[in-house]
């Protein structure tokens, strides 16, 4: 879609509001900023704010942010005493005999869970700091200037859609889809695909495969059905992989790989058709193969026994970090950074909007992908997200460009937001993922670890003297 030149105003066109909207009107611009995407979309041309009033919002979140940059460091120091704590107590144990009978042995156990629980809250909190917490400010920051710039977009869309000049816009041919050549040579990605793949396996670095048969079907079925919904002319290979991060990655040539945690947080079948179409688009646009002219495939793999980094994907690179703390499995100790694979605001911004048209065209509300971004953006200390938002960079030019070209898309009351297909797949995925990680804990492993009983609750920071003489952190539902 080609871009539309229009002035970053702070000032909205007052209107008359009906009295139901009155309160819409009264309430502040730090409350609407709250508020889902969604309803900005319809709120922003009722309401009119001063540029004084965007730029006191904007001093006040940059506030915020700071704060809650030193509240988690914080913690993170806090962590670290209570582990070195913890490190002494092993050294005034091993200073007690030249070998454990069974009482030092419980004690050395109950010291060994507890670090290795720190360890991994402390990598939790890290990673809040480092992309989380800015990640959900970033957010509200999108939203600010949503509301400032969504009147004049909308008005100037509503134009060029009466002047019949809609198509005119990049890939507007959307009746098209499937005839037109939005890339060639999509089929010489696939070795390409499989290359990565297989260096996947053979390091080490996928964690393993959902194995309930009807769930991944269900997975398999719905983007088989986006896909001939778009613009690819090679076939998608699905996998679904048994990981708690929440994200979804396409590989040159087709492959599409779906995490649970992303499955597990989707809310609605049209919110997962956002998400694979969006990673589709990468496909069919061919941005992996695009940005592997910058960063070749070989030199992503870090050569060493412990391997940190992963592979370039169809737009995406990184799977996370957390695969190191889940089940045992070593895999990705860092986030790869995305410049260096030149993932730009160029190749998103295609993403998102053939994203939304692959949606569209397949019958589901394109709505779905942005309504699943924001979630993933406002939900405070959720980790498991933030991967998702290191391989998808929340610009906000793509949240405008995704409403502008929803809004140029040709208008549909059939558009699915849920099918009760959705709501049994959710219901046996959740039994599945449970069931297969009892499964995992029970396979023997060349990993020696601790058994460690599970943390009941979440963490509240305080130290409780336990019985064996060490300390551990008190827990509640």
């Amino acid at each position: 879609m080609a871009r539309l030149s229009i002035q970053i105003l702070a000032v909205a066109m007052t209107v008359s509001l009906p009295a139901s909207e009155a309160s819409v009107t009264a309430a502040s611009l730090s409350q609407l900023v709250s508020r889902p995407y969604l309803d900005l979309l319809e709120l922003a041309p009722t309401v009119s704010f001063k540029p004084q009033e965007f730029e006191t919002l904007r001093k006040d979140l940059a506030k915020q942010r700071d704060a809650e940059t030193e509240r988690l460091k914080k913690e993170e120091t806090d962590l670290d005493g209570r582990l070195q704590t913890l490190r002494d107590q092993l050294k005034s144990l091993n200073k007690e005999a030249s070998s454990d009978n069974a009482k030092m042995a419980d004690r050395r156990k109950t010291v060994h869970c507890e670090i290795l629980r720190l360890e991994k809250a402390r990598a939790e909190k890290r990673v809040e700091r480092e992309h989380g917490m800015p990640v959900a400010f970033d957010n509200k920051l999108a939203k600010a200037d949503l509301i400032a710039q969504w009147p004049a977009q909308k008005i100037e869309i509503d134009r060029i859609i009466a002047e019949g000049r809609a198509r005119e816009r990049r890939f507007g041919d959307v009746e098209d889809i499937g005839v037109r050549k939005i890339s060639t040579d999509q089929e010489k990605d696939i070795k390409l695909g499989e290359e990565a793949v297989r260096n996947m396996k053979t390091y080490s670095l996928m964690p393993p495969e959902l194995e309930q048969k009807e769930a991944v079907a269900y997975v398999r079925s719905l983007a088989e059905r986006i896909a001939l919904s778009s613009d690819m002319t090679v076939p998608v290979k699905v996998t679904v992989l048994r990981s708690k991060e929440i994200n979804a990655f396409a590989m040159p040539g087709g492959f599409l790989f779906i995490n649970t945690g992303l499955l597990e947080k989707a809310e609605s079948e049209s919110e997962l058709a956002g998400v694979i179409a969006h990673e589709l688009a990468h496909v069919s646009a061919r941005h992996g193969s695009k940005m592997l002219k910058r960063a070749t495939l070989a030199n992503l793999f870090l050569q060493s026994a412990q391997i940190a980094a992963i592979v370039a994907t169809g737009g995406i690179a990184s799977i996370g970090m957390y695969y190191a703390m889940q089940g045992g499995f070593f895999g990705l100790g860092m986030l790869l950074d995305l410049s260096l694979l030149g993932v730009n605001r160029k190749f998103e911004a295609e993403a998102d909007q053939l994203g939304a048209q692959y949606a569209w065209r397949a019958g589901y509300d394109p709505r779905g992908f942005i309504t699943f971004f924001d979630k993933m953006a406002s939900e405070k200390g959720y980790v498991q997200s933030a991967s998702f938002f290191r391989t998808h960079p929340p610009f906000f030019e793509r949240i405008l460009s995704t409403f502008s070209e929803i809004e140029y898309l040709p208008k549909s009351e059939a558009l699915k937001v849920d099918t009760t297909d959705f709501r049994e797949f959710k219901q046996r995925l959740a039994d599945a993922v449970k069931k297969e990680s009892l499964s995992d804990k029970k396979k023997p492993t060349l990993k020696r670890e601790p058994e460690c009983d599970e943390p009941q609750g979440a963490q509240t920071g305080a130290l409780l003297p336990a019985s064996c003489g060490v300390y551990v952190t008190q827990t509640e539902e």
